[in-house]
């Protein structure tokens, strides 16, 4: 006897994930009630959560890819079940698929419809950088009110004091990134500080 697939029946993640997005997004495009284009799926998501679903270099600028691969983790794994392939190029959701997420609409309203900006999803390389930051010298002395010098920042940003302002510009650049994407208030500040000294005494910056 043929076993009938599993369909998700879970929450959605109290934290934003692409996933959910995408669902979340053919919901608001009429999905329960219309075949919708995946195309157009993309784009609202990326309307829905920008910060997750664009560029790493510019985020400003849709990542179609990150989309499609969430609509591929769905499809065989995440949310099994609640969207029914029309097309390639089609999708709506299926009965299941409306009562999750009408089921769950307070849970992805909170999560994409409020004022806050969905966070972009964090890598091991922000968190890594994040980690180093944070445990450094500089950052204890910033913190401390006890602003560090040139080469207490250069330790933190693993270059030298000596470094030309192209790496500098590169190094804090990569931290403001991280600090955004991490929205970490301190770290963000700190980055200011360091952005603003590094300006004052290195030449060219």
């Amino acid at each position: 006897m043929a076993t009938e697939p599993l369909v998700r029946v879970a929450p959605p993640n109290n934290d934003a994930n692409n996933q959910d997005v995408f669902i979340w997004a053919l919901y608001l495009l009429g999905g329960a009630d219309r075949d919708v284009d995946v195309e157009e799926v993309y784009l609202k998501s990326f309307q829905l959560a920008p910060a997750r679903l664009g560029w790493r270099t510019h985020p400003e600028i849709p990542d179609y890819k990150k989309t499609a691969k969430a609509l591929q983790s769905i499809e065989a794994k995440t949310h099994v079940g609640l969207v029914h392939r029309t097309s390639a190029y089609l999708r709506r959701l299926t009965l299941a698929g409306v009562k999750w997420v009408e089921a769950y609409k307070p849970i992805l309203e909170a999560n994409y419809e409020s004022s806050e900006p969905v966070r972009a999803a964090a890598s091991n390389e922000h968190e890594r950088r994040r980690k180093m930051l944070r445990e450094s010298q500089a950052f204890a002395g910033f913190r401390a009110g006890s602003p560090p010098d040139l080469f207490d920042l250069a330790d933190a940003f693993e270059c030298s004091a000596a470094s030309p302002a192209n790496v500098w510009k590169g190094r804090i650049e990569e931290a403001r990134r991280s600090a955004d994407v991490l929205q970490d208030v301190q770290l963000t500040e700190f980055v200011s500080f360091v952005h603003n000294f590094v300006a004052q005494n290195v030449r060219g910056y």
